[in-house]
């Protein structure tokens, strides 16, 4: 009678651990150092598989989904844990557009389960260290008058807007469209000297720091135009982004330059005020990235160097 209870027994806990060991020989996650990035910043997401059987495919999914750019995929890394076998791929994940974006779920093929959905707040830059300026006041209105002194005025100012707005486009334009190469110099070579008068001036220790962002966007602006015939010069701050994608560099070089550019944006709308550091940065991000341009076309860059 004794005999005949342990094997109930053994009999009862066979069928309760037959019933849970599939459960427990199947984890299937996904996982993120951090849910919220700057525009351009990097995140890990970690995909992690434990199986007592073989998996026959790894988890299939694109370069790009749902706003969200995927940089690097590490080797799956594969370890014996006694019956089961743990694998394990971390990602690098980064994004352009601001917005909460979703990672989503992965299944693989023979896992009766699949990874959770991972949800990305992607901000703008970051304005915590916003400086005080002067808000809009509210327009005020002014009784009209039919006073000829008044209407003179008005016209003179306007004549005068018109001249300074033409004087401004003319300057501007003499600014923009340059030609160093008459100065037997390469576009990078010019780039480069330019760069290194503006880290010589000093402007953001001066508090011209709007004065510095701007020049330094020129300067990049010039030289993509002149190195590679991009349209850089009259395009915008995102459609230049845009044009950039497509370079052949290193993602976290023109990672690093994209942020460069969001961030002149800022300070020329006066919505952010780097610290000094930042400034510091921002000639050494521009000149790395003008050198890896060049080195990725060599051959536009032996042209420049033959007339030299």
């Amino acid at each position: 009678m004794k005999k005949y209870w342990i094997y109930i027994f053994l009999l009862f806990s066979l069928i309760i651990f037959s019933t849970q060991s599939p459960v427990f020989s199947q984890v299937v996650k996904a996982e993120v150092n951090r849910h919220k990035i700057l525009i351009g910043e990097q995140i890990k997401l970690k995909l992690t598989l434990q199986s007592e059987r073989r998996i026959p495919k790894w988890f299939q999914f694109p370069d790009s989904i749902n706003h969200l750019l995927i940089l690097n995929r590490t080797k799956i890394d594969t370890v014996l844990n006694g019956r089961f076998t743990n694998y394990h791929q971390t990602l690098t994940i980064t994004s352009f557009d601001s917005g909460r974006w979703e990672f989503p779920s992965l299944a693989v093929a023979a896992i009766n389960k699949a990874t959770n959905p991972v949800m990305i707040d992607v901000m703008p830059v970051d304005v915590s260290k916003l400086q005080d300026y002067h808000d809009i006041k509210e327009i005020e209105e002014v009784k009209q008058e039919n006073n000829t002194t008044i209407i003179a005025i008005i016209a003179a100012i306007t004549l005068l807007s018109i001249a300074m707005i033409y004087w401004f486009i003319r300057k501007k334009k003499k600014i923009n469209v340059l030609s160093p190469i008459k100065n037997n110099l390469s576009p990078l070579q010019w780039a480069l000297a330019e760069l290194d008068k503006l880290h010589q001036q000093q402007l953001y220790k001066n508090g011209l720091v709007k004065k510095h962002y701007s020049e330094l966007t020129n300067i990049t602006r010039n030289f993509f135009h002149l190195f590679l015939h991009q349209p850089s010069l009259q395009q915008t701050t995102d459609e230049w982004m845009v044009s950039l994608q497509s370079l052949p560099v290193n993602n976290e070089s023109k990672t690093s330059f994209i942020q460069l550019l969001r961030l002149a944006d800022a300070v020329k709308f006066a919505k952010y005020l780097p610290p000094a550091d930042e400034n510091e940065r921002s000639i050494e991000t521009t000149r790395s990235m003008l050198h890896t341009v060049a080195q990725m076309q060599q051959n536009v860059h032996a042209k420049f160097q033959s007339h030299s």
